[in-house]
């Protein structure tokens, strides 16, 4: 459903979904601990371990990258209720001024 084109009122939905994660507390704290272990892990691999701390690295990044795109989707959300709001009010002074009009 991300490569999808959404229609407006999707991407309204999706974003009051993604608003409702980043406002779970549970799920903070879980992203919140895989962070910190992941951070803790990889202070403590040893320096010769290259591959492990690019795994652990690229943990740390994934949870960082979920976040943002929850974050973005809200933005996005946000914007299409903005949009559907002016949309609305234009075609409501349209109908205004041709009802004056008759």
């Amino acid at each position: 459903m991300v490569t999808d084109r959404l229609t407006p009122e999707q991407e309204m939905h999706r974003g009051d979904e993604a608003r409702r994660l980043l406002d779970n507390e549970v799920l903070q704290e879980a992203l919140d601990a895989i962070e910190s272990e992941v951070v803790s892990q990889w202070e403590q691999c040893p320096a010769r371990d290259k591959e492990g701390k690019e795994a652990l690295w690229q943990l740390l990044k994934t949870s960082k990258k979920f976040r943002r795109l929850l974050v973005g989707f809200v933005e996005t959300g946000n914007l299409a209720r903005e949009n559907l709001k002016r949309h609305e009010e234009s075609k409501l002074a349209r109908m205004g001024r041709a009802l004056r009009r008759a």
